[in-house]
Order: C-alpha cells, then structure tokens, then sequence
C-alpha cells in the first residue's frame, strides 16, 4: 500500500464525481491538520478560466493533457502535508493513470472515494459546475471504475444505502435499519486517514501499554441487523471481528458449508460496519480446517480478500499458517498500515503446549506475523497450566510479539480468563459465538476478580454542594455493566483538606472527578497536569497512573472542554466540513476549557462576551495565541463574522429573552448563521432561554448541560479503566435521574 512510510506524504483523492471526494477531502484535511487542495481551483487559477469553458473552447483531448500537466506539477510541488481532490475523469488518459501508479508505489497514498451509482447519478442532475459527460453516467462509471481500482492504493466507500436490513429484527429487538450521523461520519473519517496515512494507527491501545485486551467476533451471515446494538454487543471490547468466512450475500443466504462471498458484498458489510463503530477490526477469512467455511484450497481467493482489507484500512488481518510463507510475505509488502495477525487453530487436542509442535507453530508465526495467535483445545485442567507455563516461556524473550494463546471448550475458559491479548469474547445477545467455551466481556472481569487479578477500585467525585450530582449513577451504571468490581460515591468538602489527601494517597483509590469549588485548589496534591489541563488552569478529573516498584503518579486532567468538543461534533451538520467561527458567553473557569475546545475544532475565529469586560480581557489575555476577540454587546457582531458554534458558559438564571427582566439580553443575532450548533453549560433548568431561542431557529442543533456532563464522564471512565462507556444506558440512566423518573 504506502510505499514510502512517509506520514507527511500528501494524500491524493480519486473518484467519479459526485462520490464525495471535496467534501470527504475537507474533512481529512482538517482532521490531519493539513491542506485541502482541489484540482479544479488549481486548474481555473492556472488557467484563468472555468473547467466548464475551457473545455467548451478547446475540447476534450486538451484538457485531459493539460489536466495531466497539472496532476505532474501538484504533486511535485506539494509532496507533503496536503490533500488533494483530483477531478473524477483524470483516470481517462494513460499518462495521468501512470502518474498515480507511480505515486502511489513510491510516494504517499492515492485513495478511491467510492458511492454508490445511483447517488452520484441523482447529485450529477443537479450539479452544474463541470460539463456534461455526453454519455450515460453508469456507463462512465463501468469505464472507469476498472482504472481507479488500478490507480488507488486505497478505498473510502462513502456509502448510505448499505445500512438498510431486511428480515427479522435482531434478537427480537426492533429497529434494524440505522443510516449514518455526522458524528460516525466524520470520526469514520478520521480513523481512515490517520490509519492509511500512518500518523495515528488505530489500534487498541491496550496491547500496546501490555494491558489485557478483547476482541468481540461478529458470526452473522449480515451483520446489518446487528448494527443498532453495535454499542452494546462490543462493550468491553477493544476491537471488533469481521468472520468474513461466515458472511452470506443475499442470493446465496441459503447456503451451508464452504463458501466464498462476493467481494462487493465483503465491501459493503465493512463499509456498513465503519459507519457504525471505529473501533480496530480484526478481519478474518478462516478455512474450514480450521474451523471456518473457507475453502482449504482457494489461497488465491483468501489474498484477494485480505487485500480488500488493506485497501479499506483494517487494523488487523488474520492470516492462517495454513497458507504458503512466501503468499504472506508477499502481501505483507503491500498490507499498508495493518497488523497481520497470524493464526494457527487445533481442534483435535492433539497440541500439545509443552511439546516441539507448538514451538515451532510460533517461531513460524513470530516470522510472519505482528501477533501470534495459537489456539488448542483443552481435555483437562492439566492443559491450561501447560499453556500457561507456554505464555510465560514466551513473554521471559525480550523480542516477544504479542501472543493470543488459549484453548477452545468448556475446559478451557480459564485459559479464556487468563489470556491477556485480544481474547475473543462473545455477548449475550448473539446467538451463536465463533467458538464454543467463549465468554462475555463483564464474565471475565468477575472471575478474574474472583481469583485476584481485579482488585476493586474506590472512585470519588470531590466537591460542594454534590449531594444532587448525576456522578455516580454514570459511573456505577457504567461498572455494573462492564463486571467491574468498583465503586465510585461523593466526598463533599469545603476545602480539599486532609480528608481529600488521605483518599487520594489510599491504595484501593481508583480515580475522581474534581468540581466547583476544588478545580484550582486540588493541583498541588497532584504529580502532574496534562498539558490540556496546564493550559486551561484547571483539573476536573484525578488519574492515579501505576509506576515502577509499586509507586503510583497522581494525574490532574481536564476532560470539560473534551465535552464541549464532543458535544459540538456529534451535532455538527454533516455538510459542514468546518465550523468558521464561535461565541463564547461568560469568562469563568468553564470559559476556559470552552475557548480550548473551539481552538481544537480548528475555530480560527472566537468572539467572547461577558458583562464584566475586566473579566473578559483578563481571561483573552490567559489565551493570546487564540485569536479570541472582545465583544461589546452580544446584541452585535463584527462583520462577516456569524458565528456557527455558540458556547455559554453562565448560569440559565443570568440569561433573559425579556428586556425588562434583570439578567443578560440575548438576542436573535447569535444565531444568525442558518445553521450550527449551540452549548449551555447550564444544568438547569432544562430549556434555558439561550436553548429555547435557538429551537426556533431552523438549522441549529441544541446540547444542554447534561449533554455535556455524560460527554466528559463518559472521557473520565474511559481514562481511569481503558474502557469505553457504554454510553446508551448510562445516558438513559442520566436522564431517568435529572428528569425525576
């Protein structure tokens, strides 16, 4: 795939028009905090005159070679750190194509956005920019498709349609169909380009750190209907598994035993499955020998679908040992960014774990692959001590790669338990699991409790007045699902005092959240600030971080302006590939952590308003680097500059939409963008005056404060356990709770 390993190298983006290549472009420029580059401007600045004239005065045959000049001159200019959207035809002359081979082998990477037909077809009828084909669209898009397959190294599918499902709901729950958001949109988005680019690898973080790690295995002929319980069913994973041995296109959904998809549905079950989580994919094609449905003899067809993989930017690739050595150093020339993970699976207990087989399984494995994955099948207890003295010979090596090592059956979940890479784990609500002894996520963690590899952890929030704080329903509601044996519960307090040192220096404290009025006051009991929490001057989160010889660093960080941030894209229209501008109301400490998180959604431009302007100046002056402007009344705003995020920071109470009522005078000015979205840190009441004058406004998303405080809780577990919330039911809890039910 990448050839050259340069992380910097500019990315170039190829398809038909109408597949999305300008918008997706904006988006990966600015989430690689590069440059978007659109050849067609190029052209017309070069040229000084539209595409659509130019080719209307010279015909077709000039353009394409001076497009193709073009193409030569961009990517010797601009070789690093830009997006560059080409236009859809420039795969028509043989030159251009040889110009994107060539880049793609040597250089940086050559991405094909791909949609499907019928929507570019409905968005050419529309669009008026370029010239028309003069042809039928699809029989363009069958001509092409063929040369930009050829010329990519990678493939972003842009599709909607494929999250539609037809047949019974998903374990007898309704609503099986979802489509995307802007939110899955755009981190989709991102997780692909920071991937195929290599400037942040998506992989789970936890094998990284030596930490335990998870895996949940996907065994549905569709995984469509899975989709809408994607959240529930990988709670506690790290990754997520694709059996695409175990897929079943539609026309063939009756059929049994070996079998081949169709690469076009792999395509769209993956693609289907990037919309929905972003979370690494282990992409597996397991052979029938070893315990799957793909065909022992068809190698060719295996790598043809392990490329499918590489080009959509999976994270791991399991690659069996059954294939020839020099098949899979082939293509681990070729994978990009993907880890193979290489697999060796016995099912008649014949391995055993203290004799040369598997010895030489591994050795073989470590040679080939990034992960060793070896699993047998235990017939006694005997068996996981043997596999358990394996691991530990193997992890005694100082170049030791990763190793997946337990056994299948009933007999053999403790080994399941104690495996700390990527085991695999099934859920409750699946049917079936992908092999038989599999356990839940929350069913590890209570046996491994059980036999002392958990110990229970105390979290606390600390702060005053607490007592109505939705705190610990998030975060109990969040350990009771996951199997955690934790606790997190109120230490009210007027000052952090000798009661607040002694929790924090006991050896069951697990973390704490930090409020009003500790934020400022809890730092020098702390080790260290993030430098997030160092710029905004304030910790609302305490992270103790494990070190050599027993010792423990107390880590202040700040997860506010992550839920500001989180709550502003989640709502973030799907068109809109940057906000321009921001409003920040108040300039407290929440002020703070609103002005970094603007910065960090790329917000050039941030005006500021509070009534006390000495306030204002003396926090702009904490930030000179933010380009944050002073207003003098909310009620007017500088020229070209409406704002499309509005974040306010003051108590609902000190808002009015009635002039002759004491407070702040909001006015309808503020939303004068026609679209965008607005924050109220303000917990109640629940339709503040700021949030009821958007509603009326058509375009304009709301998040309240608890939005935002179930944003950066959910920040906050995920800091102190290395899970994820699981954010339905602890949102659903949240809410139950601040709505009085």
């Amino acid at each position: 795939m990448q050839a050259s390993g340069n992380t910097s190298a500019s990315v170039i983006v190829i398809g038909m028009r109408g597949s999305g290549k300008t918008f997706i472009g904006q988006l990966a420029a600015q989430t690689l905090g590069w440059t978007f580059l659109d050849a067609d401007h190029a052209f017309e600045e070069f040229h000084k005159t539209g595409v659509r004239e130019f080719v209307h005065a010279n015909g077709w045959p000039a353009f394409r070679a001076a497009e193709t000049e073009l193409l030569k001159t961009l990517v010797e200019r601009h070789p690093t750190g830009y997006v560059i959207s080409l236009g859809g035809g420039i795969v028509e002359t043989p030159a251009a194509r040889e110009v994107l081979r060539e880049y793609g082998r040597s250089k940086g990477a050559v991405v094909e956005i791909v949609r499907e037909v019928d929507e570019i077809v409905q968005y050419l009828s529309e669009e008026t920019a370029r010239p028309q084909y003069g042809e039928p669209i699809t029989d363009v898009y069958k001509r092409r498709q063929p040369w930009f397959d050829e010329c990519s190294t990678f493939q972003f599918v842009n599709y909607t349609g494929v999250l539609q499902h037809e047949g019974p709901p998903f374990d007898k729950v309704s609503g099986s169909s979802t489509s995307p958001t802007s939110q899955s949109f755009r981190d989709e988005v991102s997780r692909f380009f920071h991937q195929i680019t290599g400037l942040k690898i998506n992989a789970a973080d936890n094998v990284a750190k030596g930490k335990r790690s998870y895996f949940l295995s996907l065994t549905y002929p569709d995984i469509t209907p899975a989709l809408p319980h994607i959240e529930e069913l990988t709670v506690g994973a790290d990754a997520i598994e694709l059996r695409v041995d175990l897929l079943r296109a539609p026309k063939d959904k009756e059929t049994r035993g070996n079998y081949i998809p169709p690469t076009a549905y792999v395509v769209e079950q993956l693609a289907a499955l990037r919309q929905k989580t972003t979370l690494p994919i282990v992409f597996t094609v397991r052979t029938v020998s070893q315990g799957g449905c793909h065909p022992d003899g068809a190698e060719a067809e295996a790598f043809a679908l392990f490329d499918v993989a590489a080009r959509m930017g999976c994270e791991y690739i399991d690659v069996e040992l059954v294939w020839k050595d020099e098949r899979i150093r082939d293509f681990k020339k070729r994978k990009g960014n993907a880890q193979i993970v290489a697999s060796w699976h016995d099912w008649s207990g014949q391995l055993k774990w203290n004799g040369s087989a598997v010895q030489e399984y591994y050795k073989r494995a470590a040679s080939l692959g990034d992960i060793v994955k070896i699993v047998g099948k235990a017939l006694s207890l005997d068996d996981n001590m043997a596999l358990r003295s394996f691991v530990s010979s193997v992890e005694a090596s100082s170049n030791a790669k990763p190793l997946i090592a337990i056994n299948t059956g009933y007999g053999g979940q403790l080994s399941r338990i104690l495996n700390a890479t990527l085991s695999p784990i099934t859920h409750p609500l699946m049917t079936t699991s992908a092999a038989p002894g599999q356990l839940s996520f929350s069913q590890i963690q209570t046996a491994l409790h059980l036999v002392g590899q958990l110990p229970a952890k105390k979290f606390y929030l600390f702060g005053s007045p607490i007592s109505s704080s939705p705190s610990p329903t998030l975060h109990n509601t969040a350990f009771r699902m996951l199997g955690l044996p934790h606790s997190y519960g109120l230490h009210e307090s007027a000052a952090v005092d000798d009661s607040v040192k002694k929790i924090i220096k006991a050896v069951d404290f697990g973390g704490a959240s930090v409020t009003i009025p500790h934020k400022l006051s809890i730092i020098p009991l702390l080790d260290e600030l993030t430098p997030c929490a160092r710029t905004i001057g304030a910790v609302n989160t305490v992270i103790p971080v494990p070190g050599p010889n027993g010792t423990t660093t107390l880590l202040g960080d700040n997860t506010d302006w992550l839920g500001i941030r989180n709550s502003i894209l989640a709502r973030l229209p799907v068109d809109m590939s940057a906000p321009d501008v921001g409003l920040v109301i108040g300039a407290g400490g929440t002020a703070r952590a609103a002005l970094y998180a603007l910065r960090a959604l790329g917000i050039k431009r941030i005006l500021l308003y509070n009534r006390t302007r000495s306030s204002a100046e003396a926090l702009i002056s904490d930030f000179p680097n933010y380009g944050v402007e002073l207003l003098d009344s909310i009620e007017r705003m500088p020229e070209a500059a409406s704002p499309t995020v509005v974040v306010s920071t003051v108590p609902g109470s000190a808002t009015t939409l009635d002039k002759n009522q004491e407070g702040l005078l909001l006015s309808r000015v503020i939303f004068s963008s026609s679209k965008g979205v607005v924050v109220d840190m303000a917990y109640k009441p629940a339709e503040t005056p700021l949030l009821s004058l958007a509603s009326a406004e058509q375009g304009w998303a709301i998040a309240r404060g608890v939005d935002v405080l179930l944003e950066q809780g959910y920040e906050q577990f995920a800091a102190w356990t290395g899970r994820r919330c699981p954010r339905k039911e602890v949102s659903k809890k949240v809410w139950d709770m601040y709505n009085g039910l």
